[in-house]
C-alpha cells in the first residue's frame, strides 16, 4: 500500500460519519427518555449517594454521546491529533508506532484509542469498506514513511476538540426535556 500512498499537503482527517452521528442522537433521545434524573422524582429528597450515583451516570451517558459523534483524529507533519476528554493529546510521529484496527471498530492510535468506526464484521456484512483498517493502515504507512506524511500543520485553530466541548448540547437538550415534562 505504501507504494499507492501519496503525500498529502493538507492535514488528514477522519472523524464521525453519518452512521456514529445517528447513533449518538439515538443515544441521546435514550438518554433523554430513560433519565437518570428520572421525570417526576423530587431531586430535593435525594440522599449524596443517589445524587453521585446520577452524575455518574449520566457523565458516562454524555462520554458515550461525544464518542459516538463527535471524534475526530488529524494528522499532520508533526504527528496524530487525538481527542481525550477535557484535552487533545498530540502524538508526536515517532510515539504512533503502529495503528490497529480492532474488531469492534475502534483503532488503537500509539497508546490511545479512536473511532468508532462500523465493526469490521458487521462491514463484512453489509459490503461496506472497513473504515477502521483503512484508517489504522494509512496512519502505519505515513508513520514509517516519512515522505509521505502531510506537509502542512493543522494550524492554530484545531481541527480536533476535546469530548468535553459537545457536553452543552446534549445537557441542553436535557434541560429542555425535563422543564417541558415537569
Amino acid at each position: 500500500m505504501a507504494a499507492t500512498t501519496s503525500p498529502a499537503d493538507a492535514p488528514l482527517v477522519w472523524g464521525a460519519g453519518v452512521g456514529c452521528r445517528v447513533l449518538a442522537t439515538l443515544w441521546l433521545g435514550q438518554l433523554v427518555l430513560l433519565s437518570p434524573f428520572a421525570y417526576g422524582t423530587d431531586l430535593a429528597g435525594l440522599t449524596a449517594m443517589e445524587w453521585l450515583l446520577r452524575l455518574w451516570t449520566l457523565s458516562v451517558a454524555l462520554w458515550i454521546f461525544a464518542r459516538l459523534g463527535a471524534w475526530r483524529v488529524t494528522a499532520d507533519r508533526d504527528g496524530v491529533a487525538v481527542p481525550r476528554l477535557f484535552t487533545v493529546e498530540r502524538l508526536p510521529w515517532d510515539e504512533v508506532g503502529k495503528v490497529v484496527a480492532r474488531r469492534d471498530g475502534c483503532v488503537h492510535v500509539g497508546s490511545r484509542i479512536t473511532g468508532p468506526f462500523l465493526p469490521a464484521p458487521l462491514a463484512r456484512l453489509l459490503r461496506r469498506p472497513d473504515g477502521a483498517r483503512a484508517m489504522a493502515d494509512h496512519l502505519t504507512i505515513m508513520a514509517r514513511n516519512p515522505e509521505l506524511r502531510p506537509t502542512e500543520r493543522a494550524g492554530a485553530r484545531p481541527r480536533v476538540r476535546p469530548y468535553a466541548v459537545r457536553a452543552p448540547l446534549p445537557l441542553a437538550v436535557l434541560a429542555a426535556a425535563h422543564l417541558l415534562a415537569g
